[in-house]
């Protein structure tokens, strides 16, 4: 699997009506002021409190991204003069800043929700703690600008590890998966398989919103899997810990018969373990797909079963020369 020229999607910024839009049910988000510049654009996944801005320190002011305001920095511009709070509000304004987040249902002072009107810097507030806000807007911001890709191929959930199968047409990606369906795993993608690397060491694969959870199956046509199997065989997302490419026998090719050698797939800088199955008449490859992805879990709890027995023939090798 050559991944080397996969094309790559990343957004450069989001809008802050996008963000309002999104987390509004979760933070119980509100506009209290600027609302006219709902259409602003955040160019980082971070987030900054403008606690050394509104101190007058503006050197190295992280501008492009969200600002949160808790109770440090409400509190602290409650005690300013109205000149002087207007004097900072003013050297902090001369950068282009997206958007305010309140927490805690804080009120700041007039002065400040007068400026951010003037100026049509949105001021959002939500209830929540300072912790939560943060959190919470640094995972959705993160989501949104992660990277993406997509892959010809198949994903499917056995035995809750997340397996991509990739190979060349007409291989047998969608009828190995087809069986796994029928053995009681899920479908997530097929054919088309949306690719999204989140928290920097993960990869998800994502259910295509066109094609949702149907199969084109040769001789057959097109499956709605969701249809005929029902929704528990089906699932919109998973996390891929496990990339399976399958290929043509080739009588001249030797292939691991051992699990020592581990291979491994770039997608996205996240390192995925890959095996390579080769396809022949005879082979169940949905089974052997499954044991697979056992392994795969066994090895994740710290057990090798391919070491463990190369080390005792080597210990049982060493006491029959003694």
């Amino acid at each position: 699997m050559d991944t080397r020229n996969l094309p790559i999607n990343r957004k450069q910024s989001i809008a802050v009506a996008r963000l309002l839009d999104r987390m509004a049910p979760d933070l119980e988000l509100g506009v209290i002021a600027g609302y006219q510049g709902i259409g602003r654009q955040v160019f980082s996944s971070d987030i900054n409190r403008p606690g050394l801005a509104l101190g007058g320190y503006l050197d190295y002011f992280a501008n492009d991204r969200v600002q949160i305001l808790g109770n440090t920095e409400t509190h602290y511009m409650e005690q300013l003069e109205s000149s002087e709070l207007q004097y900072r509000l003013n050297g902090m304004f001369s950068f282009e800043v997206p958007a305010f987040v309140l927490s805690r249902n804080l009120r700041p002072p007039s002065v400040f929700l007068d400026e951010c009107n003037r100026r049509g810097v949105p001021v959002l507030r939500s209830r929540r703690s300072t912790d939560e806000v943060i959190s919470r807007i640094i995972l959705f911001l993160a989501d949104e600008f992660s990277p993406e890709t997509s892959v010809h191929g198949t994903a499917v959930d056995c035995y809750g590890v997340g397996c991509l199968i990739v190979g060349p047409p007409g291989i047998g990606k969608s009828e190995t998966a087809l069986e796994l369906v029928e053995r009681g795993h899920r479908l997530v993608a097929d054919d088309f398989v949306a690719l999204r690397r989140q928290r920097e060491d993960f990869l998800y694969a994502q259910t295509s919103p066109v094609i949702e959870h149907h199969m084109e199956i040769r001789g057959v046509g097109i499956i709605d899997v969701k249809s005929v199997y029902g929704v528990g065989c089906v699932r919109n997302f998973k996390r891929i810990g496990l990339v399976v490419e399958l290929a043509e026998w080739q009588e001249q090719t030797h292939y691991d018969r051992t699990g020592l050698a581990e291979d491994y797939v770039d997608i996205l800088e996240v390192k995925i373990p890959k095996i390579l199955i080769p396809v022949r008449p005879g082979r169940n490859l949905a089974i052997i797909i499954e044991v697979a992805s056992l392994n795969y879990r066994l090895k994740e709890l710290g057990e090798h079963p391919a070491r463990v027995l190369n080390r005792n023939l080597i210990e049982r090798m060493g006491e029959d020369d003694v």
